[in-house]
């Protein structure tokens, strides 16, 4: 089908259309080298495509530079277009002054949708999107596109000699949805290029984004340019809530991933309070471990020294006082840029602060609706090039599908986007109710609003005033259920489950399970006890439609692809305030302290099972919850505190909290209120012993164990006086002191046996084993070993295995079986390289390093040796007194045996590797 004309007087294709979208790769370089040439080429260019694309039916309907915008009826017709001009750009003779012309093309089909002779909608942002992913002289191939043509690769339908490579499942930079992208492959042209320039390029963890960005080309481009300047390290994006920083940020980054070789990276801070925290965030981000000897922040700096990467700190305003850890780390770290969003200014040394502005407004004047008889007003294509309009008729569009500006409503809505400041979040707030109120409709109650408004939180500056007027609006829209939910769900910081919403805003009947007695405030009032009035997966997508509330569905950890919710901090932060105003508070923050205990020792159990990297993933999800759990408990019940505190034990350890997880136990269990005696005490001492030994505070640890030990026995528990004896043993093995050790362990083991404790009856053999092993006595470890190996097979723990497998490869080495210890060594490393540890994977290079010494395989020690060397330093961990005694024994014979100049070149080769390429060198050699 043809629709209206162009301006060129051209029929637009209407209906589904494939799209041909083109440029010249590096043009910007070659005009500033060759001016004059470049002119010449780019009108020869000009000529070749405008000839493809007509002579096979399509029409070019924009042109920017040098950049063509086709469209054809028939994807077949765009991809011959596609080849024809490549074809012909490759065989034109260019002149010396810009050498060939090669153009990168993609094609994308949709709906052709059409406004003012012109196509608008998400299927433009696609394309555009896909065409920057590729290369000079390559062709592109939407799924869309690919899914048309498939079934004509094969006959005479197609250019003959056609094929398309299937080039994978990429993230487009701004698009939410991830594309399968293909390229075509024809003899005589061009076709390997380097991996394309999506947000899979460099490594990042650049969030998905649910709606397309909307203007900010000059901000983007401003900000880019400081962080690739020689002066700004580090900039910080300065506004008010709600101005857009975030996803600015988020933008800024996915421009520059070709610029940082090893990447991009995006630190939330939403959900974290305390600047002492704040290495560990950026240390998960980044997927340092935090073992042994290296405090964090030490492990942070020796990481980042030799990296290329660009940090975005966000919501940094809630950790101001961290200022300084970003300052040690700029220090540290020659290539390290940082950009950070925040309400507040650093004030560091060297920081570049760059002010957000709000969205652009027409220039009518702040006051036009009182001027607007004597003010013309634009056109609505003019208008519809400002950036508060646009933003307000796309997200209004998400809600009502065909609702655009038009002659009779654009007064209104540029009204409403000029007294709402175009700042984003109160234009994407406004825009949510489109679908019930009109624009002349939203703005007389809006105007009202505004208006009443106007004398409160004057401590707050204008426009951020302007935007919880805003929010208080949509608020008061809300129906008096809507409202409660609301406000409960404010409680939640980083999100919730439907589970969890479900569990903690019903709070009337969670009041009722606790009984009569509880009071939770001074003067409490029956409405804090008020049962939800309204299903609350309705609520939660009425709260999401009016853009209060945001859904995300992840397929990571325990929540099995399940939709999450959360709110942007302004607007958690307002929901707060209701809450607390509404004397409900205390009721739903002990629901919520109450339901995250039951999750932690729900999923306790599970971290030393089959399924454990998916509840760790869990856990590291509601970490912002669980860490508002333990603080609520802090001060309102110690108990609950100290019970989410024990259950996180491994959840701290395997995820490398191991400094926060100390700090917050040794504070719990020194409150007057917890030294009572008792199995709760018990546990969380049990856990700061086992975190203070990876830390290797051994004075911390033994204390603990004592105590732990000492309540158990007080309290005639059995059960809890073995898992105290085995965890001493572990101490003393970690000392050194392994009689001492070996009698621990036999002592809780008896125990753990007569209990028919199959996982405590693994950990007391494979650490008698271990202790047998340092003294030598390896006819005794072996069976214990042995047994615990099975024991720890049938739980599905591949920790426990894994290790098992290490000391029985450390028998048979020791045994003179070169060929079984080195099989077991390699069964060892493939079960622990799965868990990402660099600790445990070391380990296992050091075992094989030992095997290739024997067999007079120096170079090969030495790469293993470097490569335990380099993950060893990047997790920061401490190995044994033992295993360090071997690791120097094998260096020096290695590098005798070599000669220094060998030894070095292939020690260096070695610390190049990654974990992955380490393990892959180690099982294949």
């Amino acid at each position: 089908m043809t629709g209206p004309l162009t301006r060129s007087g051209q029929q637009l294709p209407t209906g589904t259309v494939t799209f041909l979208y083109t440029d010249i790769e590096g043009s910007t370089r070659r005009w500033e080298q060759s001016p004059d040439a470049m002119k010449a080429a780019v009108e020869r260019h000009d000529v070749i495509l405008r000839n493809a694309i007509e002579s096979n039916g399509g029409v070019v309907f924009r042109t920017m530079g040098d950049a063509f915008c086709a469209a054809f009826l028939t994807a077949p017709q765009a991809l011959s277009a596609a080849l024809a001009a490549q074809r012909a750009l490759q065989d034109e003779l260019w002149g010396q002054g810009t050498g060939p012309v090669k153009v990168r093309m993609a094609l994308h089909t949709g709906m052709g949708d059409i406004r003012d002779g012109d196509y608008v909608g998400p299927h433009l942002n696609r394309i555009a999107r896909l065409l920057s992913t590729g290369y000079g002289g390559q062709t592109l191939l939407s799924q869309a596109t690919y899914t048309l043509i498939r079934d004509l690769l094969a006959t005479d339908t197609l250019p003959p000699r056609v094929a398309v490579r299937d080039l994978g499942e990429h993230r487009l930079k701004d698009l939410q949805n991830s594309e399968h992208i293909y390229q075509v492959v024809v003899p005589g042209l061009p076709a390997d290029f380097p991996p394309l320039k999506t947000l899979d390029y460099r490594p990042n963890n650049l969030p998905p984004q649910p709606t397309p960005f909307i203007g900010r080309d000059k901000e983007v481009a401003e900000v880019q340019t400081l962080l690739l300047g020689p002066d700004a390290r580090l900039v910080t994006l300065l506004g008010p809530g709600g101005m857009g920083k975030s996803r600015l940020s988020v933008e800024v980054g996915a421009g520059l991933l070709d610029e940082f070789e090893d990447g991009v990276f995006f630190v939330s801070l939403s959900a974290i309070s305390d600047a002492g925290l704040v290495a560990s965030q950026i240390a998960q981000t980044l997927g340092i471990r935090e073992t042994g000897g290296l405090s964090i922040i030490a492990s942070l700096k020796d990481y980042l020294r030799d990296k290329q990467i660009l940090l975005l700190l966000d919501n940094f305003e809630q950790v101001v006082d961290a200022a300084a850890l970003v300052a040690e780390l700029i220090a540290a770290a020659p290539q390290l840029r940082v950009l950070v969003t925040s309400r507040e200014v650093l004030h560091l040394q060297g920081e570049q602060v760059f002010p957000v502005p709000p969205m652009s407004l027409p220039p009518v004047g702040a006051q036009w609706s009182e001027a607007k008889s004597r003010v013309p007003l634009p056109s609505v294509s003019e208008l519809s090039k400002y950036e508060a309009i646009a933003l307000f008729v796309q997200r209004g569009q998400l809600v009502k599908p065909g609702f655009e500006i038009t002659e009779q409503n654009a007064s209104a809505i540029v009204e409403i986007c000029i007294k709402l400041d175009g700042l984003p979040l109160a234009l994407e707030l406004a825009a949510a109710r489109i679908r019930l109120l009109s624009p002349e409709a939203m703005l007389g109650r809006l105007d009202s609003k505004l208006k009443l408004l106007t004398g409160g939180a004057r401590d707050l500056p204008e426009r951020q005033q302007t935007l919880r007027s805003t929010i208080e609006w949509s608020y008061d829209l809300l129906d008096p259920g809507e409202q409660m939910l609301f406000r409960r769900l404010a409680v939640f910081v980083g999100g919730c489950t439907l589970e969890a919403a479900e569990a903690v805003c019903d709070v009337g009947n969670r009041v009722r399970e606790w009984g009569e007695g509880i009071v939770l405030n001074p003067t409490p009032s029956p409405y804090s006890l008020t049962p939800l009035e309204l299903d609350v997966l309705d609520g939660l997508a009425s709260l999401s439609d009016k853009s209060l509330l945001r859904s995300e569905t992840s397929g990571e950890g325990g929540d099995g692809g399940e939709s999450r919710f959360r709110m942007l901090e302004m607007v958690r932060e307002y929901g707060l305030w209701q809450l607390v105003d509404s004397s409900e508070g205390g009721v739903v923050r002990r629901a919520h302290a109450e339901y995250y205990l039951g999750l932690v020792e729900e999923i306790e159990p599970k971290l030393s099972g089959p399924e454990q990297a998916a509840w760790l993933d869990k856990l590291e999800t509601e970490h912002g919850n669980i860490r508002a759990a333990l603080e609520w408990g802090i001060s309102e019940d110690i108990d609950i505190a100290l019970r989410v505190a024990g259950a996180l034990l491994w959840f701290w350890d395997r995820r490398s909290h191991l400094s926060e997880g100390q700090a917050r136990l040794t504070a719990l269990l020194a409150r007057p209120e917890a030294s009572k005696h008792s199995t709760t005490r018990a546990k969380a001492l049990l856990a700061l012993g086992r975190l203070a030994v990876l830390r290797g505070d051994y004075t911390v640890a033994r204390t603990a164990f004592e105590e732990n030990l000492q309540i158990w026995r007080e309290l005639g528990d059995n059960r809890g006086t073995g898992h105290a004896l085995i965890a001493l043993g572990s101490a003393a093995t970690a000392e050194g002191d392994y009689a001492t050790a070996r009698a621990l362990y036999e002592e809780g083991l008896a125990i753990e046996r007569g209990l028919g404790d199959r996982s405590y009856t693994a950990m007391a053999l494979v650490g008698l084993g271990e202790a047998m092993i340092n003294q030598d006595d390896y006819e005794r470890a072996t069976p214990a070993v042995e047994e615990s190996l099975e024991l720890f097979k049938t739980q599905g723990n591949d920790a426990g295995t894994g290790f098992s497998l290490l000391l029985l490869g450390q028998v048979a080495y020791h045994g003179g079986d070169y060929g079984r210890a080195t099989m077991l060594f390699k069964e060892s490393l493939v079960l622990r390289s799965k868990l990402e540890n660099k600790q445990s994977v070391a380990q296992c290079l050091l075992g094989l390093a030992e095997v290739a010494c024997a067999l007079d395989r120096a170079d090969h020690a030495a790469r293993l040796l470097g490569a335990a060397q380099s993950l060893l330093e990047a997790a920061g961990a401490r190995i044994s007194a033992a295993d360090q005694a071997r690791f120097e024994r094998d260096l020096a014979r290695a590098r005798a045996q070599l000669g220094e100049a060998a030894w070095e070149k292939a020690w260096n080769e070695g610390r190049a590797m990654t974990i992955e390429q380490a393990a892959a060198y180690a099982l294949a050699s």
